[in-house]
């Protein structure tokens, strides 16, 4: 049974997480209102707080407030699901940016 609050969008969006002065450059797989999850070489440990720096085409870049919620290896690498701790500032954005998304994944 999926746990998840929201409906995830596919997307290929690249994005820095940072926490504690490491930056881990990744790719985004697939983002909702509620969080998104960040392919990338390294991860941050569960229960952690990070800043996801996130650059959507069309749109603003977004200073997201995030924290980690589960790890995945996978045989392609390894990544982390993230849970948004605060409201986007700019949520609008960010809620442009899926619809579209949805719109064309589907």
């Amino acid at each position: 049974m999926d746990k998840r609050e929201a409906v995830r969008v596919p997307v290929r969006v690249r994005a820095q997480c940072r926490c504690s002065g490491i930056v881990i450059d990744g790719l985004v797989e697939d983002v909702s209102r509620s969080g998104l999850f960040l392919s990338a070489p390294k991860v941050i440990e569960p229960g952690t707080c990070a800043e996801i720096e996130l650059v959507l085409p069309g749109e603003e870049t977004l200073y997201l407030v995030v924290e980690v919620v589960r790890i995945e290896r996978r045989v392609e690498g390894v990544g982390m699901g993230v849970k948004f701790t605060e409201q986007p500032e700019r949520s609008r954005s960010l809620a442009n940016f899926i619809m579209r998304q949805h719109q064309t994944s589907r």
